[in-house]
C-alpha cells in the first residue's frame, strides 16, 4: 500500500472514530449536529453514520423536535447492545468476572471467592470463567476485555505489582491475550473508579481528585473534562514515617501502611483494646470515648490528613472525592483525616476546597472497566479494526 492510500484510509478511521464517540458522548443527536461539532461536510457526514449503521455502533432513534420550518433531523445514538465486553474485578477474597454492554451495563456475571485461592488458582479460575462467558454470550460478539486490580500497572498493563494477591511484575495481559485472541486492558481499580464517578455524575469541576480508600489508597485527577493517565496516583505508597510499618512494596512508612484497617486494630490493641475487634467495635468504642480507639483512630487519621494535605498541594483541586471503602465504618477517621489535611495544607487551597464522601460498589467499578475499555478500543491510538 503506497504512503496516499495509507494516510487516506488513517484520516477515514479518525473521521469514523471522532463521529462515533461524540455521538456516545452525546446520545440523541441529528447528523448536523454531528458535522457541526466535529467540522465534517454534509456527505462525509452521510458516508461515516451509514458505516456506522451498518456495524451496529449506532442506530436511529426517533427525530429532533425543532420548532424551525423544514424536514426535521432524524436522531442518532450509540448502540450499546450490538456489541458485549468481559470485565474482570480482581478485589481482596472475591472475583466478579461479568459480561457487559457498551456502556457498562451488567448482563451477567460469575462471582467467587477468592479469600482461601493461591495467585495460580486465581489466574485459573479467571480463564475458566472468561471462557465460559465467551461461549454463552458468543465469543464473535465480545470486542475485548477490561480488567480492575488493586495493585501497580506497569508498561502499559503488562505487569502487574499487587499487594492484594501478592503477585510481583505479573503479566495477566499477555496470558489472557494468547488465551482468548481478544485485546486486553488491565488498570488500576482506583483509576476506574473514578471513570464511573466521572462518567455518571453532573457536578464535574475542572480539577478534582477521586481518592480510593479500599485495598490500599490510590488517587485519580480529573483534570479539564478527562482523567489525567499521567499521574500514577499511588499516594498509598507515599513515605509519611521514616521508620514506620514495613509495607508490601519492601519500603518503610508508607501511607496504606501507616494507614489502614490493620493498623488501625494493631495500635488498638496495644493501648489496651481488645483483641479479635473489627473496625465497627472501634468505631462504636471511640464514639464512647474509650482512649484505645481514640489513639487508634486519630494516629491512623493523622497519616491519611498528611497524605491528602500533600495531594492539596501538588495538584491544588477544587473537589476531593473520597471512596471510604475500608473505612466505611469509621466516619470519624474521616473527619479526623479532613481536618489534618486542612490544617496542614496551604490555607488558600483549602479555603474552597469541597469534600465529599460515598462509597463506590463492584458494579460500579466494573461499569467503569466496561467504558475505560470502550474508550481504549474506539481510540484513533488502538491498532485493531473494529472501526477501519
Amino acid at each position: 500500500m503506497n504512503r496516499t492510500a495509507a494516510n487516506s484510509q488513517l484520516i477515514q478511521k479518525m473521521n469514523r472514530l471522532e463521529v462515533l464517540n461524540y455521538i456516545r458522548k452525546n446520545p440523541n443527536v441529528s447528523r448536523p449536529v454531528v458535522a457541526h461539532a466535529t467540522g465534517l461536510s454534509t456527505s462525509s457526514m452521510t458516508n461515516i453514520t451509514a458505516y456506522l449503521l451498518g456495524k451496529g455502533l449506532i442506530e436511529e432513534s426517533g427525530t429532533e423536535e425543532a420548532h424551525r420550518v423544514g424536514r426535521k433531523g432524524t436522531l442518532l445514538r450509540f448502540c450499546a447492545q450490538s456489541y458485549g465486553l468481559v470485565c474482570i474485578f480482581l478485589g481482596v477474597g472475591t472475583i466478579n468476572i461479568s459480561y457487559t454492554d457498551l456502556e457498562g451495563r451488567i448482563i451477567s456475571s460469575i462471582r467467587a471467592d477468592a479469600d482461601t485461592l493461591k495467585s495460580s488458582k486465581v489466574v485459573e479460575l479467571v480463564r475458566e470463567s472468561v471462557n465460559s462467558l465467551l461461549t454463552k454470550h458468543g465469543r464473535s460478539k465480545v470486542l475485548g476485555i477490561g480488567i480492575a486490580i488493586s495493585g501497580l500497572i506497569l508498561e502499559n498493563g503488562r505487569f502487574v505489582l499487587s499487594s492484594s494477591l501478592r503477585w510481583k511484575e505479573f503479566d495477566l495481559k499477555a496470558l489472557l491475550e494468547t488465551e482468548t485472541g481478544l485485546p486486553v486492558f488491565i488498570e488500576n481499580v482506583s483509576l476506574l473508579k473514578a471513570v464511573w464517578y466521572f462518567n455518571s455524575s453532573n457536578q464535574k469541576k475542572d480539577n478534582m481528585l477521586l481518592v480510593d480508600l479500599e485495598n490500599g489508597i490510590g488517587a485519580t485527577q480529573y483534570y479539564h473534562g478527562a482523567i489525567n493517565r499521567a499521574m500514577l496516583g499511588e499516594i498509598g505508597h507515599t513515605t509519611v514515617e521514616k521508620d514506620g510499618t514495613q509495607c508490601f512494596c519492601g519500603n518503610k512508612g508508607c501511607l496504606e501502611a501507616m494507614c489502614s484497617e490493620q493498623s488501625v486494630l494493631r495500635i488498638y490493641e496495644s493501648y489496651g483494646g481488645g483483641k479479635d475487634s473489627d473496625l465497627q467495635t472501634v468505631s462504636e468504642r471511640y464514639l464512647s470515648g474509650d482512649e484505645a480507639a481514640k489513639h487508634a483512630i486519630s494516629e491512623c487519621a493523622g497519616y491519611l490528613g498528611i497524605g491528602l494535605a500533600n495531594l492539596v498541594n501538588l495538584c491544588k483541586p477544587a473537589s476531593i472525592i473520597i471512596h471510604t471503602g475500608d473505612f466505611t465504618s469509621l466516619p470519624s477517621l474521616i473527619d479526623l483525616a479532613v481536618e489534618e489535611m486542612r490544617h496542614r495544607a496551604y490555607p488558600a487551597l483549602v479555603q474552597d476546597l469541597e469534600i465529599k464522601t460515598l462509597s463506590i460498589s463492584e458494579e460500579n467499578t466494573i461499569s467503569g472497566a466496561a467504558l475505560n475499555l470502550c474508550d481504549r478500543l474506539f481510540d484513533i491510538t488502538y491498532p485493531g479494526n473494529i472501526v477501519e
